[in-house]
């Protein structure tokens, strides 16, 4: 949790305000007279559900407890939340520059592990202890030449080895465990994490060494192990390979996912360097992300195996998952409705699976048949065949029970097949193997279908009930969008303004784009404590994704703007809605009232107005 937001959970908006204005409640809100205009009735209001304020009046400005400090203290941004820090009991850590102190204890940490793998490739190539190890890695068909590019390496079977290397290299026993090089005992003692392993170098896609995967020798568990988590290594983010394999992926226009450092190693050897290997776990997010920017078309080699099944269909659902969240959707128009043909969304990538041959591991393939594996690849399966043949040979399908379970696990993806024909043939399929009609089995496929959609949406909801600032997604979309392509500002004729940025930090963030453009000039311009939110709005993935054409980001958005903009108007016609009923009660002013029963005039048409552009975008989305 970053400080920003560490800070607004830990103050209460209302109780903090209620020290400048008395506020009364007003159903689950809360009213006053506004303390920056003067005013005879109460157009100030608090909302505790979203943690925000607004005037309803003469100011109309909102925003959170950081706008409200600043306007009402006539400090900056930085002031604000020094003030508001102190009061919450969060301690501010002492500015620094982004430079000096952070990227050089990097820089240290990256210069721990790059002499550790020449200490370690050192050892695999000319030492005597060395010798099994380097047994090992030849009887895998590797070549000395791969050992030398991949840098290979051992580590020796003792405590303190690498230690003893690298103090006297200048490198201090903190750097090397901050490095996941040392294990530190609770005594304070340490001693090498990596002991009697073939090493692996793990490095980034620019070919910088941050971390180790480590295979045991013999008997010794566990198996494999990595570095640990550090500044420098993130196994979610990395793939084994992807040095190597980011610029075959896009010029192959595919990528292969494989299990082992050795599958990698061999697939390279022999020319097929679009391979790579997730970090000894199923395939994350982050990695999903990183395949998603190099190639639409995924190829996973799995070991088919009966005994395997299980794991192989598990790595499937998580797998097709993680991409639905990464490349996205695109729609087809096939599904037949009373009033024609209706739309539905599709995964926008093409995942195929290489069916192994049993007991058999890509290196096998490949190091004994290359042409076998080119075959295997050749011929790789669409995942939805895969996995619905796989079911239909895997389970009992005799009972209706069996059948329903079937389908239940078939729906997902079956509805991810983006050709009508192709869904045709797969009905065909499975009516046939089920022993029902198509016409039973398309119900009970829509069955199964609303069934897991309104799971889904229960736990949407759920979701949305937890977030405490609802509405701040749209917001943060909207920036990361002008963070990717600043042309959408200077083409900003919608009425994108700082008042419609309820966070404090996203409003910042916006008026330091209106000043410069450049990522580091934003920076500069920042207070330091945003620069954590800026990383943030860099790399979140939102779940609509960055659309890669420049018309599709236009529309999304206008789509941003005006759901702010609707979110806005929305809010003052129903406050002053809520004004104009308690004045005919009170019997106000008569001529306050005439100006609040035009400005509700005003809102309304203001959100009649947003709601015709957002039906026109919708049509032209359509169209």
């Amino acid at each position: 949790m970053s400080i920003i937001s560490e800070v607004k959970e830990r103050i209460d908006i209302v109780s903090y305000i209620s020290e400048y204005v008395q506020l009364t409640r007003a159903g689950r809100n809360y009213r006053g007279l506004c303390p920056f205009h003067s005013e005879k009735h109460g157009s100030f209001f608090v909302f505790p559900e979203r943690q925000t304020w607004r005037c309803f009046g003469a100011c109309g400005t909102g925003g959170d407890i950081f706008s409200f400090v600043m306007k009402k203290e006539n400090v900056d941004f930085k002031e604000a939340l020094m003030m508001l820090a102190e009061r919450a009991g969060v301690r501010l850590d002492s500015p620094k520059p982004r430079d000096d102190a952070e990227e050089d204890a990097k820089a240290r940490l990256l210069a721990c592990v790059n002499l550790a793998v020449e200490y370690y490739h050192n050892l695999l190539v000319n030492a005597d202890s060395g010798a099994t190890a380097l047994r090992y890695v030849t009887s895998r068909h590797i070549t000395r030449d791969t050992v030398d590019a991949y840098r290979l390496g051992y580590s020796p079977d003792s405590w303190r080895a690498f230690k003893d290397f690298a103090l006297s290299h200048g490198f201090s026993e903190s750097e090397l465990v901050a490095a996941g090089l040392l294990v530190s005992k609770d005594d304070g003692s340490t001693y090498d994490r990596f002991r009697g392993r073939l090493m692996f170098p793990i490095l980034d896609k620019k070919g910088t060494a941050i971390g180790f995967g480590a295979r045991a020798l013999g008997d010794f568990q566990p198996k494999y192990m990595n570095s640990p988590q550090s500044v420098v290594f993130d196994k979610s983010s990395v793939l084994y390979g992807i040095h190597r394999a980011a610029t075959a992926a896009r010029r192959a226009d595919h990528i292969v996912i494989v299990e082992g450092y050795m599958d990698v190693l061999q697939a390279h050897q022999h020319g097929w360097e679009n391979v790579v290997a997730p970090m000894g776990t199923s395939l994350t997010e982050k990695q999903a992300r990183e395949i998603s920017r190099l190639t639409k078309k995924v190829y996973l080699a799995l070991d088919a195996d009966t005994a395997g099944i299980a794991s192989v269909m598990k790595t499937i659902r998580e797998t097709t998952g993680r991409f639905r969240e990464s490349f996205g959707h695109r729609t087809v128009t096939d599904v037949p409705s009373r009033t024609g043909l209706a739309s539905r969304t599709v995964l926008d990538a093409d995942i195929r699976v290489i069916v192994m041959p049993a007991g058999r591991d890509p290196d096998e393939v490949i190091a004994s048949d290359p042409a076998q594996w080119k075959t295997l690849v050749e011929q790789a399966i669409p995942h939805v065949d895969f996995y619905v043949e796989t079911l239909l040979q895997s389970m009992d399908t005799a009972t209706s029970l069996g059948k329903r379970e079937l389908i239940a696990q078939c729906e997902p993806l079956l509805d991810e097949i983006g050709d009508s024909i192709e869904q045709a043939r797969f009905y065909s399929r499975m009516s046939h193997a089920l022993g029902i009609s198509e016409r039973d089995l398309q119900a009970e496929v829509l069955a199964a279908r609303k069934q897991r959609q309104q799971s889904e949406k229960r736990a949407v909801n759920q979701a949305k009930r937890r977030r405490r600032f609802a509405g701040v997604a749209t917001e943060e979309y909207c920036l990361c969008l002008l963070l990717h392509d600043h042309a959408l500002l200077e083409a900003n004729n919608n009425g994108l303004s700082e008042d419609l940025f309820e966070s404090t930090e996203n409003a910042q963030i916006y008026k330091a784009l209106l000043q410069v453009r450049d990522i580091e000039a934003i920076r500069s311009v920042l207070d330091a404590s945003l620069n954590e939110h800026l990383d943030y709005l860099l790399s979140v993935p939102f779940p609509p994704g960055i659309p890669d054409d420049e018309e599709t980001r236009q529309l999304a958005f206008n789509d941003c703007v005006l759901h702010l903009q609707e979110r806005l108007a929305k809010r003052q016609q129903f406050m002053l809605e809520t004004i104009l009923s308690r004045e005919r009660d009170e019997d106000g002013v008569e001529a306050e009232l005439a100006a609040l029963e035009r400005a509700g005039v005003e809102s309304g048409q203001q959100l009649q107005d947003i709601f015709t552009r957002r039906s026109r975008r919708r049509g032209i989305t359509r169209g």
